[in-house]
């Protein structure tokens, strides 16, 4: 399995020489044309110590500096909020409060999350308490680089139903996102009749700003784009433009949605594309995390993905490009919305999207 061969790899960072490896590799297996991506490697190293030991911890991306510091003092310390973006926001406050460093602490989970420059914020394996002396040596860059979206071309047709992955992944990543690897392989088969099929394998997901690599991505006679991203048994967010709801039936639903800006879909249906992502927000308690591991379930969950998603092909290919924009802008006027065209009608609102209120 694709998945089991890449995870020996450990963590891929965005631009680095594994993902480059990896997307080698796919070509190897699936033939197509890798594409050249503009993108950043980041580039880092760490030290802690905890009351002079040595600790295991992991830098925030895309974090840096020295601090010499107390625990409640120098430095904030919090438990790892109920959301991973939350983060984020518990970053923030500590540097408004002036604090030199910051903290989490998950039951000995390490994770990497995006939070920003200003200060080093790190993952402690190890439980800290008010009064621990703490010295952080973090060095941090982003460094320009060349890395490739592979786009391998299954069927010829006038326009294409693409199918995408990111190769990218923090820390151990099997969830997020090699799993997905493994549902794409199991399609090289499938059979359309209407429209052509595409696989592409993207670079640069997870930073230095999401989907890099898709957002660079010649979007040119797509007709729908499906994002395969951080998929946990048993279930799927089926995350999509309105014109693609009929389609959830075919999967296994926690529930359906607006289409998330944070994955590789996205930048496609900004420019006027159908498009969607199928993700499982149960993987939240490992989520960027070293221990997004495989898990039992996933074999069986992967058979019921790859058999959901060929009927779903299946039934979107005898669809045509004007059926689902007639079903896009009638749903956007039941909402409320008075829609004269796709491009730009959709907008980031917080963990999803919506329409755009005037045009």
């Amino acid at each position: 399995m694709l998945s089991l061969k890449f995870f020996s790899l450990g963590e891929v960072i965005h631009g680095s020489e594994k993902e480059k490896e990896i997307l080698r590799s796919l070509k190897s297996e699936f033939g197509g044309t890798l594409v050249e991506v503009k993108t950043k490697e980041w580039v880092h190293d760490l030290e802690v110590y905890v009351n002079g030991e040595k600790a295991n911890a992991s830098l925030l991306p895309y974090t840096s500096g020295e601090v010499d510091g107390v625990v409640g003092k120098d430095i904030e310390y919090y438990s790892m909020p109920p959301h991973p973006f939350q983060v984020k926001d518990l970053y923030e406050e500590a540097v408004k409060k002036g604090y030199k460093a910051v903290i989490f602490y998950d039951e000995g989970k390490l994770r990497r999350i995006g939070v920003g420059t200003k200060i080093p914020a790190i993952f402690s394996e190890k439980l800290l308490r008010e009064g621990d002396k703490v010295k952080i040596i973090a060095k941090s860059s982003l460094v320009d680089t060349i890395s490739y979206n592979l786009e391998v071309t299954v069927s010829e047709g006038e326009d294409y139903i693409v199918v995408g992955a990111h190769v990218d992944h923090w820390l151990t990543g099997y969830h997020d996102n090699l799993f997905s690897l493994d549902i794409i392989e199991r399609l090289t088969n499938l059979k359309l009749n209407k429209h052509g099929l595409k696989f592409v394998f993207f670079s640069s997901e997870e930073g230095p700003r999401c989907c890099t690599g898709s957002s660079q991505y010649n979007k040119d006679n797509t007709f729908v784009v499906i994002s395969l991203d951080a998929l946990f048994p048993d279930k799927v967010v089926f995350s999509a433009t309105p014109d693609l709801y009929p389609f959830s039936h075919f999967f296994n639903i926690k529930r359906i949605e607006m289409p998330s800006p944070f994955s590789d879909h996205f930048s496609f249906v900004t420019e006027g594309y159908p498009g969607m992502v199928l993700y499982n927000d149960d993987l939240i308690p490992f989520y960027h995390s070293n221990k997004d591991l495989p898990i039992e379930g996933d074999k069986q969950y992967l058979n019921n993905l790859v058999n959901s998603l060929t009927h779903f092909l299946v039934e979107l290919d005898k669809y045509s490009k004007d059926k689902l924009d007639e079903t896009f802008i009638k749903y956007a006027k039941s909402q409320g919305y008075d829609i004269k065209e796709r491009r730009g009608s959709i907008v980031p609102n917080g963990l999803t999207s919506t329409f755009k209120k005037s045009q």
